[in-house]
């Protein structure tokens, strides 16, 4: 049995806690973890859970270093971001939250005073290696649904797989575009993240798989070293820039998440531009649409339209729509 990693509980305030982030101290989102997500809703219910006096769960914090020059210890928080920084947003008044609860500045000097002064159960777990510390950190949210694979995933790899679809998505907001197929509730939970992943993983299988099966296996593959990291770079990163600089409409069928993964993934393994396609995908847009209620066994376009929509994940709906674009438009 390994030696027990030491994590006794401590008391700490409020604004012990919010002094410590505003001086840089503590540190709220280190590069494992997730951006914030809470909606408004989340925020004042949990602010209303401080109000009122009841407890919430404990707050995991580890020593990331000493600062040499002022020789203060700088620690980051593991678990637990998302209660600090709606705390901190709320102390601040940064965000509009308070429906059914008072602002903080309207709370008055006594409830101010006790709301600072709050105690939250924070664990310590002192100066360990960030590999335990991002062990841990998978440990305690794989018992609960509040992060997505993927972000558990960005969490464990930290290596050329991951970096290269991280430098694919900063590519892209370089050329300043926006894949126009995620909402916002989604890019917090790095769903476009995801979504180039998909697409690597893909090419490098060299087809399509069942739902996203094979995403973490290629993450973990090529973790430490990526042979092909510039060419797919290079590629992902154009294909898609080209489809967004084309001249199809925001509401194209193309710009649904089915069709624009496999849209992307045929051009890449193509090595077409699509620059000369751009009649071809309006003409074939028209042609799925008007014949999108006929017989699906019959008509190709109807079979087209039913796949985005069923199954859209299954390894038969993403064949389907390969084999259309691969004929019809390639």
């Amino acid at each position: 049995m390994a030696k027990q990693i030491p994590a006794q509980p401590d008391k700490k305030s409020i604004s012990d806690l919010i002094g410590k982030i505003q001086r840089k101290e503590l540190i709220l989102q280190p590069d494992f973890q997730r951006e914030f997500v809470w909606t408004p809703s989340h925020m004042e219910n949990f602010i209303k859970t401080i109000l009122d006096g009841f407890p919430f769960p404990e707050i995991y914090i580890s020593q990331k270093g000493i600062d040499l020059t002022t020789l203060a210890t700088q620690n980051v928080v593991v678990d637990g971001q998302q209660r600090l920084t709606t705390i901190q947003r709320y102390i601040e008044g940064t965000d509009t939250f308070e429906k059914t609860i008072p602002k903080f500045a309207n709370l008055g000097d006594d409830n101010q005073k006790d709301f600072l002064n709050y105690d939250v159960t924070v664990r310590d777990l002192k100066d360990v290696p960030s590999d335990i510390i991002i062990e841990i950190f998978k440990r305690i949210n794989s018992t609960n649904f509040t992060l997505t694979a993927i972000e558990i995933n960005n969490a464990i790899y930290n290596g050329e797989f991951i970096s290269c679809a991280k430098e694919i998505l900063e590519i892209i907001s370089k050329a300043e575009h926006k894949v126009p197929i995620f909402s916002e509730s989604e890019l917090t939970r790095m769903a476009d993240l995801h979504f180039i992943l998909l697409v690597m993983s893909t090419l490098e299988e060299g087809g399509y798989f069942t739902q996203d099966s094979m995403v973490e296996s290629y993450i973990s593959k090529y973790n430490d070293e990526y042979p092909n990291y510039e060419e797919k770079r290079d590629l992902v990163s154009k294909t898609i820039i080209d489809i967004l600089d084309s001249e199809l409409p925001l509401d194209s069928i193309w710009f649904r998440k089915s069709n624009f993964y496999t849209l992307v993934c045929e051009f890449c393994f193509s090595k077409t531009s699509i620059k000369n396609k751009i009649d071809i995908l309006i003409t074939e847009e028209q042609n799925i649409i008007s014949h999108k209620n006929e017989d699906k066994e019959a008509n190709k376009y109807a079979k087209y339209y039913a796949s985005m929509y069923a199954g859209t994940n299954s390894r038969t709906s993403r064949v389907r729509r390969s084999e259309f674009i691969n004929q019809e438009i390639l």
